[in-house]
Order: structure tokens, then sequence, then C-alpha cells
């Protein structure tokens, strides 16, 4: 997308500069001169014809070239070298293992992305990742590796946008939208809801860590535990009697 703005706008400024150094040199040439009136311009219909004609055509030509460009936008780029290997089982369209089974095996290659379901609700995010694990408000996702998101959202719309990963996603309410990116550096990628979601969403933040792919291996296996743990804990409550 950044490639098709750049050639729209190098267009957009010789057709500036082409049109007004026209107007610049009809104006000199048909100016006013003392003691004479100013020459008339006459027989130009044909001139008028090639402009219009070829002002037409260059407007078919950045139709196409945006149609193209806009499905290669939609193209999830491969994941790198560096990045997060998995079987389908994890990163695919197969869903995300629930709490309490095993998770599956690594694989040495994987044509899918990792997909992350992001939900916006009034007035954070909340991820859940292939292994049944969630956090809110911050984004953990391996580098090099190519990430879908999968945006939808439990009341209204909230719109998903971290500019230095790429451009803005809504989330709507009973709709799965999809989104991705790939992050080549590790760190600290600060975003924000880019669609206004009622009286607190100033505080409607986001917050992408990008770290290493074993980083983010132990990241998810760590609070998949920590689920576990406490929903453990609420059970052995109930059946015992105890509040919760």
């Amino acid at each position: 997308m950044n490639t098709l703005y750049w050639i729209i706008l190098v267009i957009a400024v010789i057709v500036i500069v082409v049109f007004n150094a026209a107007l610049l040199g009809a104006a000199i040439r048909f100016r006013e001169r003392r003691g004479q009136q100013p020459r008339q311009a006459r027989g130009l219909g044909g001139l008028q014809t090639i402009v219009g004609a070829g002002l037409a055509v260059l407007a078919l030509a950045l139709f196409a070239v945006s149609v193209v460009f806009t499905e290669k936008a939609r193209t999830v780029a491969d994941t790198g070298p560096n990045g997060l290997k998995k079987s389908a089982a994890i990163t695919g369209g197969s869903g995300a293992a629930p709490i309490g089974t095993a998770t599956p095996p690594a694989a040495s290659k994987s044509a899918n992305p990792l997909q992350i379901t992001a939900t916006g609700q009034e007035w954070l995010w909340r991820y859940t990742y292939p292994n049944g694990a969630f956090s809110y408000y911050k984004l953990v996702v391996p580098v090099d590796t190519a990430v879908q998101l999968n945006l939808n959202s439990t009341d209204v719309i909230h719109g998903w946008y971290v500019p230095e990963l790429g451009g803005k996603f809504d989330a709507v309410p009973g709709k799965t939208n999809k989104a991705w990116f790939k992050a080549d550096e590790t760190g600290t990628y600060l975003g924000r809801s880019s669609t206004f979601s009622g009286p607190a969403y100033a505080a409607d933040r986001i917050e992408v860590a990008v770290v290493t792919p074993a980083e983010y291996q132990s990241f998810i296996d760590e609070q998949r535990k920590e689920i576990q743990d406490a929903q453990d804990i609420v059970v052995k409550q109930i059946q015992s009697g105890e509040t919760p």
C-alpha cells in the first residue's frame, strides 16, 4: 500500500507541475502588452480532446494499478527464517487448542501465518493465542513472523491501529475482519483505537511486544498455565462449597 501511495503521489505531482506550467505559459504568451490587445487563442479543440483522452487513459491506468496493488496487499507474507515455525495445528485454521489439552508439536516449517484473535471491547483489547491462552491490552508476537489478526468486537466498532505495523483495521460486532503484519525487529510498538468508541475511548490503547520466538512460546505457555491454575482453584472452591 505504501508503494501505491508513492506511485499516485509522484503522478499527482507531475500532473500538477505540467498543468501549472501550461497555465503559466498561456498567461505569458497571451498576456496584454502596452498598446496591443491580448492575443486570442483559437482552434484548440484538438488539443483539448488529446489532453482529455490522455487524462482518461491515466485515470484508467491508475485504477488498474490500484486494483492490482490492493489485491497484493491481501496476500500474507511468508514467515522469515528467524520467525516462529509451527505446524498448521498451531498457526493455521484448525483453531486454538482449548485450555486443558496438550499443545500440538512443533513442525519444521509452516505455510500458514500465526493466527491470533483480537477482540475489541469497551475499552481494551483481548488477544487469544493459538494454545487457548489470552492477554489483555498487550499483544505478544514473535519477530520475523507473519501474524494474522482475526478482529471482532463485543459491543461497538473499534479500530486497531499501530502505525509502525500497518494500516487501520476495524473490529465490527457480528463480523470477523482479517489483518496481518510482520515485525522485522524486536521491541515495543504502540498504537490506539482509531475509531471513537465511547466516553473512555482515550484509554483504549494498544501495545505490541515483539519478542524472539522462544520468548513468545514461553509467554503463551506461562499464560496458559496461569489460566489453567486459576480455573482449577475456582473449580476446587466450588466443589468444596467455598465462595470463589
